[in-house]
């Protein structure tokens, strides 16, 4: 009959070792899980976050489009106030032809009273309407003209059907006496069409999507599409910036968070084999150890072995005492395989491994963890040299961390000491860079977008006013594109405007911004200028390069430009000013032939005078 092992004197101590061994895998493995689930949480959130701000630029974008339109008309009615009902009809269908899918109707209200709209058939009821004192768009009229500014009202039943936003503009005239109030432009926006132009439905396969802030309220504002319950629950939220306001977006995963951080069965089964394994094998081998001094070395194999498992796992864990000395480190072999030797660290105090600066970051948390009694965590980066390892056997460069430190009872290594989980969050920062890339650059040429032009504009207007340096904005559109897609297909037009976006590229200076707004048309902002002349070179250059022949599927493609200027300061103070003058100067490059410049300001409409079709 085998010996009774409990009735040996040492049989407790060995069980409590045990015990102990158990409790230290178990909190090892909870760590670990700890990791994983935020790693699988963060990694969900940054494939919702992702999405959501690639729909949030293009709704941003399609919103500023349809608001630009209702600047170029406040802008020509400023001008011409006192238009007629034909040239109102002219305009407003050059303006209605570029968003015929989206525009409800163009008006013009004099004193806010409807005296202008387009297209006039079916629209007959709105003539005559006072705005100013509508029951339920007055508001919305009355916030514009205090504020001086475009709002954005609704989305709100519109009295053609339908719901739909109504982006209305000021119209000011410019006297010696100063600004005078003349009226409004309006324009019902068709908020389907702008979502479906958005690909709103692409991204509803994945996610449920909310949207508040009517009236441009943002958050403050009520809920006008998708599940009000989603602003109250664990969702991903983002503000989209509209002219007029804001509005906030909400989303989750469809299935739910649970189906994309939800870890397998086998993962904790796997956790409580270890954990009964690493207690077993503790008490086993501290049972014999008292017994026997000869199986010390049995029992450090058997160590081994357990550190075998927890050395597997991709993040590392370090036992730090009080004065940053390293007493164990274990883990460490990343996805890629590579695997560093960390316990040449044993022993050594991060004083005598890290940089000044780093060393003195970690004693500071390990004070504060320690004084605190709870978990904290850090983020930090290090390179191999930093810590006096080989780069050849693992990642080069700098790689980021995120340091989670818990206090250890100061009887499980004898003093006080923390354990600390170092969590590579390398990719994440990178994917965190490249959602912020994506946010601001078109996705087709890789040129900055319109939200990144607005910034670049204000920037540089900015540096203008201190400097007095000139600040010019160009918009171009392309001439005769529309038969390249219609004869060659779509990819042949995606080529097209690469090609496009390359030449813009290299006609300007690097400090200097190329910007796609739309489907067919750039912007180029020009800074810091001292003669104006530099204006003209750069227009001449364009059209010269952008004219010269391009090979597409074997075909030989000519298209040309047509470009409109903007100066800082005569033709607008800011942004909205400027690129509605630009986009007035291209209207009227486009009527006198195309393939030309012209300049924005009273004297560039195409009736008063006819310039050279070369220059400015």
């Amino acid at each position: 009959m085998p010996p009774n092992p409990f009735s040996h004197p040492c049989a407790y101590k060995a069980l409590a070792a045990g015990l102990l061994g158990a409790a230290l895998t178990a909190g090892a493995f909870w760590v670990a899980d700890n990791a994983w689930a935020h790693r699988l949480e963060d990694r969900a959130r940054s494939r919702v976050l992702q999405e959501l701000t690639t729909y949030r630029a293009r709704l941003e974008g399609e919103l500023s489009a349809t608001v630009h339109l209702t600047l170029v008309l406040s802008t020509y009615a400023g001008i011409h106030p006192d238009l007629d009902q034909a040239e109102f009809e002219h305009i407003a269908a050059a303006l209605h032809a570029r968003r015929p899918d989206v525009i409800r109707n163009i008006t013009l209200a004099p004193d806010n009273v409807i005296r202008y709209v387009y297209p006039r058939e079916g629209n007959e009821a709105v003539l005559g309407m006072d705005l100013y004192h509508h029951p339920e768009q007055g508001d919305s009229v009355r916030r514009m003209m205090a504020e001086g500014r475009t709002v954005l009202a609704g989305p709100w039943p519109l009295r053609e059907g339908g719901e739909g936003l109504l982006i209305r503009t000021p119209v000011y005239l410019e006297g010696p006496d100063g600004r005078r109030y003349w009226g409004l432009s309006s324009i019902p926006v068709n908020l389907e069409a702008i979502q479906g132009r958005a690909r709103l439905g692409d991204v509803q396969r994945r996610l449920e999507i909310a949207l508040r802030g009517r009236d441009g309220l943002g958050a403050q504002g009520a809920v006008f599409y998708g599940d009000p319950a989603l602003f109250h629950g664990n969702t991903v939220r983002q503000a989209v910036a509209v002219t007029g306001g804001r509005w906030e977006m909400a989303a989750r995963p469809r299935q739910g968070w649970a189906a994309w951080t939800g870890r397998p069965g086998a993962w904790y089964l796997a956790g409580g084999v270890l954990v009964l394994m690493a207690g077993l094998l503790s008490w086993n081998l501290t049972y014999q150890a008292l017994r026997l001094r000869e199986s010390e070395r049995r029992y450090r194999a058997q160590g081994e072995r357990l550190r075998a498992i927890i050395r597997a796992m991709p993040d590392i864990f370090f036992i730090l005492d009080a004065q940053g000395r390293y007493l164990e480190i274990f883990g460490g072999t990343d996805e890629a395989g590579y695997h560093q030797d960390y316990d040449g660290l044993v022993g050594l105090s991060v004083k005598d491994v890290l940089p000044v600066d780093k060393a003195r970051l970690f004693l500071d948390h390990i004070r504060q963890v320690l004084a605190t009694g709870q978990l904290q965590t850090l983020e930090y980066a290090l390179a191999a040299a930093d810590v006096g390892l080989d780069e050849s056997n693992g990642p080069v460069g700098p790689q980021w961390f995120e340091g989670r430190a818990t206090p250890l009872d100061a009887q499980v290594m004898g003093r006080p000491a923390v354990l600390w989980l170092a969590v590579n969050i390398t990719q994440r920062k990178k994917a965190q860079e490249d959602m912020r890339h994506m946010a601001l650059h078109d996705p087709l040429t890789g040129l900055a977008n319109r939200s990144l032009l607005r910034d670049r504009v204000e920037h540089a207007l900015a540096q203008a006013r201190r400097s007095g340096h000139g600040v010019a904005l160009m918009f171009i559109d392309l001439d005769d594109f529309k038969p390249v897609n219609d004869r060659l297909g779509h990819d042949a037009g995606d080529r097209m405007l690469c090609e496009v976006a390359h030449r813009l590229m290299g006609a300007v200076r690097a400090s200097d911004t190329v910007a796609r707004v739309g489907g067919d048309e750039f912007v180029v902002l020009l800074e810091d200028l001292e003669h104006r002349d530099r204006v003209r070179e750069v227009a001449t250059k364009i059209l010269e390069i952008l004219g010269r022949p391009v090979e597409i599927k074997g075909r030989v493609l000519r298209i040309g430009c047509s470009i409109g200027i903007g100066l800082y300061p005569q033709d607008g103070d800011g942004y909205e000013a400027l690129m509605g003058s630009a986009d007035q100067a291209l209207y009227c490059a486009k009527h006198r032939g195309k393939a030309r410049f012209w300049p924005a300001g009273p004297a560039s409409d195409p009736d008063e005078r006819t310039p050279d079709p070369a220059g400015a």
